[in-house]
């Protein structure tokens, strides 16, 4: 039906090519050296801070394992039989934050609230799951409300855990994942396309001309996808072709980690015979992409320990960057707590993170940097930064940056 076995390759230099094609008016699309500025609000994905990441893979391949492991809950249904899990569980997990602790202690702040992530554990697929196989769409609408994937791929032999595909192929598991999400953003561009054909008929014509772009944009996609293409989440979109993306919500757009699941024993040694050819396939298909070799098994033993584990720590920073999330801070002697916003943000749509009522009275903003405060820290007294810190002071335009310790001044005299 599509040619699924196409380099990736190929799929990068279409996409650059066509991006900078003109378009049937004349004017030429925004290339990929455009300013970091304007492409800042192009980004691939929800404008909210409060994303999601769903657990993704073939059924039975330790998806349940890993989330009993990543939320150190009894959430899930890690039994070895396929489809074990039916529903989606949710559970939070704390974003680790180095930042936070140290302008904790600093600042003498009494209560530290960090950041969190939703994790979802959802229904394993199979082949043919855009067709209707196996949980099929439910699987594939599961992977839709979530912001960004963690792909668990089975590195580890057992034969008392049955295999879906009865023998063990991580690249082979890859591709049949990664073909049935292209096909299922195939038909959802078929679908629109069809939609919007039929519903252009009864519009007037300045709304139809909008339509007319956003299929020109459509059919692009699926030219795309046709050559066994993903849509990355790179700087050669334009903010008009992000918008499109993100309103049908592809699957294939979400950012990705891929997580190869081994023994016990492979993992504490380092060593794994599928690793490789993980890698390799990655580096073939989706070179900005990155595999990290883990032991749900082993990550299970701490699921009732205080101890968190460094490598899902680790997992947990990584998908918070692909996600394109940065945090800001606010501390004092009372409180240090840390908000996380997308990279791009404006210092109004933070404030409207502490509260609504800052973000519609803000005036302006207070901002010490971090390392600033880390390099004055005798300077902090109870609380209170000595006025000899340096910091700045913006209005409404400024974007927030990674790292920022924010005073928020909005009417009525109100600060947070």
């Amino acid at each position: 039906m599509y040619p699924l076995r196409q380099s990736r390759r190929f799929f990068h230099t279409t996409l650059v090519q066509l991006a900078k094609k003109p378009s049937k008016k004349g004017k030429a699309s925004k290339s990929s050296n455009t300013s970091s500025s304007s492409n800042i609000h192009a980004l691939l994905g929800r404008s909210s801070s409060k994303l999601s990441v769903g657990i993704v893979g073939l059924a039975n391949v330790g998806k349940s394992t890993f989330f009993q492991s990543i939320t150190k809950s009894t959430l899930g249904n890690p039994n070895n039989y396929p489809f074990a899990t039916v529903d989606p569980e949710e559970a939070l997990y704390k974003v680790p934050s180095e930042k936070l602790d140290t302008l904790a202690s600093i600042y003498g702040s009494e209560k530290v609230f960090p950041s969190y992530l939703k994790i979802v554990d959802i229904a394993g697929l199979v082949r043919n799951a855009s067709k209707g196989e196996g949980l099929g769409n439910q699987f594939l609408n599961d992977i839709r409300n979530v912001d960004g994937i963690f792909q668990v791929v089975r590195g580890f032999d057992d034969e008392e855990v049955t295999h879906v595909e009865l023998t063990v192929d991580p690249v082979r598991d890859l591709e049949i994942v990664s073909d049935e999400l292209l096909l299922k953003d195939l038909d959802t561009v078929e679908g629109a396309l069809e939609r919007n054909k039929k519903g252009m008929k009864s519009m007037k014509a300045n709304d139809r001309k909008e339509i007319e772009r956003e299929n020109e944009i459509l059919e692009k996609l699926s030219e795309i996808m046709m050559e066994k293409g993903r849509l990355l989440n790179h700087t050669g979109w334009t903010e008009e072709e992000v918008n499109v993306v993100n309103q049908h919500k592809f699957l294939t757009a979400k950012p990705t980690l891929y997580l190869l699941n081994v023994s016990k024993e492979d993992y504490l040694s380092g060593q794994n015979k599928y690793f490789d050819d993980v890698k390799a396939w990655l580096k073939e298909h989706s070179p900005n992409e990155k595999v990290v070799m883990f032991s749900a098994d082993h990550e299970h033993d701490f699921v009732e320990s205080t101890q968190r584990s460094s490598v899902i720590d680790d997992m947990v920073k990584e998908m918070k960057s692909l996600l394109n999330l940065i945090s800001f801070y606010t501390c004092g002697p009372i409180e240090a707590r840390e908000w996380n916003v997308k990279l791009g943000s404006s210092a109004p749509e933070g404030a409207g993170m502490i509260h609504t009522d800052l973000q519609k009275g803000f005036l302006n903003c207070s901002v010490w940097k971090y390392d600033n405060i880390v390099e004055n820290k005798d300077m902090v007294v109870k609380g209170v930064v000595d006025k000899s810190v340096k910091f700045d002071k913006h209005g409404k335009g400024y974007e927030i940056e990674d790292g920022d310790i924010m005073l928020i001044h909005a009417v009525g005299g109100k600060t947070r």
